[in-house]
């Protein structure tokens, strides 16, 4: 009786779709504590920069400088403006982006699925380890991913001056937004060729036009104040070219992020139902659409990512991580038998919660941004910190590396506090060497030297993440 009264409640979209905004709100509030991490702070810089100096002031100082306008650090600082400075107005400030998200994902969504099966899309995204962690993580990426669905749904429902302000918007706010403005471009007209059989009319070039004006310009003014364009001198080592070798390696990091924490699973069963219904002709026009969706930002986001040294982020593919849900949903649908559904997402269910606790060898790194196993680390840190000043040691005495040396006046929004940053070639002048689990560093030899041959004089952890001060004994 309970269950079938939750199904028949669920299956309602407007009672499934603010019950799980609901959720999702909640999970924001609850988190209002949790301070910038990872890429976010130096998102944060920006904002800070922008509300300190007013936000006529566009270009940021070069070290935080994407080449871009960063739309989110002024959204930020605005409401900083409004409601004041502080990490629980920042979570609070997610909020509307978080409800523009959850309503653009029903309206995409039921123009390819049954209205019942929408909180099915709803409650794979929720459990999806990159989308929940960046929801408690005041996520950039939950902002990029608003005007993106944005841009989709009003191309689906040709609504053109709406989809060109939408490109218009992404054109402000980070260079993967700009090159998914490609993506959509792409998209688009393969949509008119290959599905509708249509030609390319100019209207349908002229909607890219105010994105492609504002680039030129703002590049333009940007070079005369910099010196440069879309690459910051300053940030040479993730923007410089590849060799074939390490394009290789990209290549290899996009399909393990793409399939990681617990996606697999998702991943196998659209490959499968993708090869029977093409092997039966059951390709539906509507199907072609989620498959270009699915596939050309990967394709072109890959190429790009393959090209430049940037590490690759989960996060970058969130975009995917929606598509790939609601093609699975709509596989789902057209199987025949309930058990069979149940088994299969209960088997889905099962991948991505286990995806949150998934570690790898730490060269390699871990999903800390993107997956719930990092909620420890934020206690541990304020732990260390504590220990740190109990103990009177000069925090510029200690060496570490990102995320670790981030300054607290960013990620926290409080005063300054931050460690210094580790050079691999000459730690035996350091005094004290801050290690973690987390820190995401190739080279981990200087560390293994430290943890032999140094005095561990502090030492913390919890669940999976842990903290060890160690002191140079030549000190």
């Amino acid at each position: 009786m309970i269950f079938n009264a939750v199904t028949e409640f669920l299956k309602n979209p407007r009672k499934s779709f603010f019950f799980f905004l609901l959720i999702g709100v909640m999970v924001v509030i609850c988190s209002s504590n949790i301070p910038f991490y990872w890429d976010n702070i130096t998102l944060s810089e920006n904002a800070c920069f922008h509300y300190d100096n007013s936000i006529y002031k566009i270009i940021p100082p070069t070290k935080s400088d994407f080449g871009n306008l960063t739309l989110y650090a002024y959204y930020l600082s605005v409401f900083w403006t409004i409601f004041g400075k502080s990490i629980f107005i920042s979570h609070i400030a997610i909020i509307p982006i978080v409800i523009g998200v959850f309503q653009e994902i029903k309206k995409i969504t039921l123009h390819f699925i049954k209205p019942e099966y929408l909180f099915l899309i709803y409650l794979l995204l929720l459990l999806d380890p990159a989308i929940s962690a960046q929801l408690i993580l005041i996520g950039y990426d939950v902002f990029l991913l608003y005007f993106v669905l944005l841009a989709i749904r009003t191309l689906l429902e040709k609504k053109y001056l709406f989809y060109s302000i939408c490109l218009l918007i992404l054109s402000t706010i980070s260079i993967r937004a700009i090159i998914y403005i490609f993506c959509l471009l792409l998209i688009h007209w393969m949509i008119l060729i290959f599905i509708k059989k249509n030609n390319i009319k100019i209207l349908d070039a002229l909607v890219y036009l105010p994105a492609l004006i504002f680039l030129v310009l703002f590049s333009t003014f940007h070079y005369e104040k910099t010196g440069w364009i879309f690459v910051n001198p300053d940030n040479i080592k993730h923007t410089s070219l590849n060799n074939i070798s390490m394009a290789l390696r990209q290549y290899g990091f996009i399909i393990w992020k793409i399939i990681d924490s617990g996606r697999i699973a998702l991943w196998i069963f659209v490959i499968v139902c993708g090869f029977v219904f093409f092997k039966r002709r059951k390709i539906s026009n509507e199907c072609k659409k989620l498959l270009l969706l699915l596939i050309i930002p990967i394709v072109i986001n890959g190429i790009v990512m393959v090209i430049i040294s940037n590490p690759i982020g989960h996060k970058y593919f969130l975009q995917t991580y929606v598509f790939l849900s609601i093609i699975v949903v709509y596989f789902l649908q057209n199987i025949v038998s309930f058990k069979k559904r149940f088994l299969y997402f209960s088997i889905f269910i099962v991948f991505l919660v286990g995806g949150n606790f998934i570690v790898y060898p730490q060269k390699y790194g871990n999903a800390w941004d993107t997956s719930l196993k990092v909620l420890p680390y934020f206690k541990l840190e304020q732990k260390m910190r504590a220990f740190v000043v109990i103990k009177k040691i000069n925090p510029k005495e200690i060496y570490t590396e990102f995320p670790l040396n981030s300054d607290f006046k960013y990620s926290y929004l409080q005063d300054d506090f931050s460690y210094n940053e580790l050079v691999a070639d000459d730690i035996t002048s350091y005094k004290f060497v801050l290690w973690s689990n987390v820190l995401n560093v190739a080279n981990l030899k200087p560390y293994e030297l430290v943890q032999q041959n140094w005095k561990l004089i502090y030492s913390i952890s919890s669940g999976q993440i842990s903290f060890k001060l160690y002191k140079n004994p030549l000190f």
